[in-house]
């Protein structure tokens, strides 16, 4: 039974950490192009939230979410892993039910941090489409912040 518990705890802390590095948005930083000191900061903002909004209704929501789901598998089979070598090498018998619970809750935590982090500019993908989309309104992005 002190073995279900550590794995318990162990899935609790962990999501804690996970939800403690959730990243703030991050937004394009624009060179001050002739475009750019036309329309000012406050339009070049609302650009990037309007290309932000496309980019998400776009197929990079969908990439977003199958890179989530493989990321909650690999948690979730990390995690599996660790409990039961833990509880081998502890010389206890592994706790399968409460091992696959702290797998399932790592899994579905760190697909809800890699989505979370992707669709605010984690994803490659995700800054390249809005990135496209403010050069073709005129401006030119040259880093995210």
């Amino acid at each position: 039974m002190k073995n279900s518990f550590s794995i318990s705890s162990f899935a609790v802390v962990a999501l804690g950490g996970l939800s403690g590095c959730a990243t703030p948005v991050a937004k394009p930083a624009f060179y001050p192009n002739a475009h750019y000191q036309q329309v000012g900061p406050t339009q070049a903002q609302a650009d990037a939230q309007a290309c932000a909004s496309l980019a998400q209704q776009s197929d990079v929501n969908a990439v977003n979410k199958v890179d989530a789901g493989r990321a909650a598998a690999a948690g979730a089979a990390g995690v599996g892993t660790a409990g039961v070598v833990g509880s081998l090498l502890s010389g206890h018998k592994p706790d399968l039910k409460s091992i696959a619970a702290g797998a399932a809750a790592i899994g579905a935590g760190g697909a809800a941090a890699t989505a979370a982090g992707q669709s605010v500019g984690g994803s490659s993908l995700y800054r390249q489409f809005v990135q496209q989309c403010l050069a073709e309104r005129g401006y030119h992005v040259i880093g995210w912040h």
